[in-house]
């Protein structure tokens, strides 16, 4: 690595009437004369990122659903700002399916979300230009279905420590039709999102350098084997490398 890089990464929670649709807004400064290379591990969140050079839009666009991990590189001096969107977004707020999307991105117009008019002169700023604007895009009472909604507030509590029986028996929605609205708008079911999100509640054990499983799976050698194949890496792998290439795992917040 190349001697005293500058690296910030900071977040915001939104307020409260936007939590069962946006999960955090985050920034990255890549404040240095060299690319940063990261590796993104899945969360489960699609998100949107605007990605910034001496103040100008470089970049921005659209992510899917993350099943495996996907290295990205960004260049020296920018700055990358995103939101990270809960499954029930992609149909209230960005009014699209995203399931093509699924492991890609989609480049925007910055007319999307009025980008282009956007003050980037503070985080702070930012996020409260987004909110705004998410909160004209949040759906009317009676046009927000019930059935989505607990979808939205159980998949944030349990993090993928349940059956996919259980979700559908504590929601009062059939595990068939979830699934089917899953992949209808992020493209994976409801099976495959629970395992995306059980890894991802253990990558904060996986911080810690605890490397045998809490809960949510069999035995360690499953845990390796799951964890692998959603980040490419053995949970000591990521240990050793969140300093540098995931750093997403040193900035995670406890849930």
């Amino acid at each position: 690595m190349p001697p005293n890089i500058i690296r910030e990464y900071n977040e915001i929670y939104p307020r409260k009437e936007l939590q069962d649709f946006v999960a955090s807004f985050w920034e990255n400064k890549n404040l240095t004369e060299f690319p940063q290379e990261i590796t993104i591990c899945p969360d489960g969140y699609v998100k949107l990122v605007v990605q910034l050079k001496d103040g100008k839009i470089v970049a921005y666009f659209l992510t899917g659903i993350w099943s495996k991990e996907i290295d990205v590189v960004v260049p020296p001096g920018v700055i990358t700002y995103g939101i990270r969107f809960k499954v029930i977004a992609p149909e209230y707020i960005l009014k699209k399916e995203v399931s093509t999307l699924l492991n890609t991105i989609e480049q925007l117009n910055t007319s999307f979300f009025n980008v282009k008019n956007m003050d980037f002169s503070s985080f702070e700023r930012i996020v409260e230009q987004y909110e705004n604007t998410i909160l004209k895009r949040l759906p009317a009472e009676e046009e927000l279905r019930t059935n989505r909604l607990r979808l939205s507030q159980f998949l944030y509590t349990t993090y993928g420590d349940i059956q996919t029986t259980e979700v559908a028996n504590q929601i009062y929605w059939s595990q068939r039709e979830i699934s089917r609205y899953l992949n209808k708008y992020i493209g994976i079911s409801l099976k495959k999102y629970l395992n995306i999100q059980k890894c991802y509640r253990a990558y904060l054990q996986i911080r810690e350098g605890e490397f045998f499983p809490e809960k949510g799976f069999f035995d360690q050698a499953h845990f390796i084997r799951e964890v692998k194949k959603h980040t490419g890496q053995t949970p000591s792998a990521l240990y050793q490398k969140q300093n540098d290439q995931f750093i997403q795992l040193k900035n995670m917040k406890k849930l």
